[in-house]
């Protein structure tokens, strides 16, 4: 393989990975916790776009629970987000060989 058809790979590489962040980032994911007591939402470039907490929870006397239920859920999205975007990338990289360590 010539210098010039890895820089045309790597080219075509940059190229797909702009267009999939793009992707990603008009995408939505979902998670709840507490059985769905909590349920949050995220784009793909990780901002958080809805939460919804069942009134049930909100009258209740235990803020501790409320809390504790919201960080898990909003953990458990960035998680999610992450993972989805590592493989999504991975998919991409996987075939334009993946032959180019270090490159990104």
């Amino acid at each position: 393989m010539n210098i010039q058809n890895l820089m045309q790979q790597a080219q075509k590489m940059q190229r797909k990975m702009g267009v999939l962040e793009e992707e990603f980032k008009k995408e939505s994911f979902t998670t709840e916790a507490g059985g769905g007591a909590i349920s949050v939402t995220m784009s793909g470039d990780m901002k958080l776009q809805n939460v919804t907490i069942d009134p049930e929870i909100i009258n209740g006397d235990d803020q501790e629970m409320l809390q504790d239920l919201l960080i898990a859920a909003v953990n458990q999205i960035i998680t999610t987000v992450r993972k989805e975007k590592e493989a999504k990338t991975s998919k991409v990289m996987g075939k334009m060989g993946g032959g180019m360590p270090g490159l990104f």
